[in-house]
């Protein structure tokens, strides 16, 4: 096993159907984390989300890993219209994108940002 990789993102509910899915999407607030538990960019990118749970805990953030769940990713990307990429976060206030990033875009700074109520 690979030193970065984990079985699971501990912390972090896994989505791992596509009604649930759609559910969150439709959510006032939701945050999306694709990631590969396996990509050493993904697990600096897992870092920065897990320190902007840390910082604003009661927003909830979920987690779709890219490799187990493929169909789930393909159906965000689908859904939003913003092109899949891993790692990559999305945040959405009742369905529609007001935030993406990907890679090393990924900051707790960011999320903070995006989360933040105008």
């Amino acid at each position: 096993m690979l030193p970065w990789h984990r079985a699971s993102t501990p912390n972090l509910p896994e989505v791992t159907t596509v009604q649930e899915c759609e559910r969150l999407l439709g959510a006032d607030l939701t945050i999306v984390f694709k990631h590969s538990p396996t990509c050493p960019v993904s697990l600096f990118a897992y870092r920065e989300v897990m320190r902007f749970r840390t910082a604003q805990p009661e927003t909830r953030v979920y987690v779709v890993s890219v490799r187990r769940q493929r169909e789930i990713a393909r159906h965000i990307a689908e859904r939003t219209g913003v092109r899949h990429e891993s790692p990559q976060v999305l945040v959405l206030r009742h369905g529609n994108v007001v935030g993406a990033a990907s890679h090393d875009e990924i900051t707790a700074e960011l999320l903070a940002h995006l989360t933040a109520n105008d």
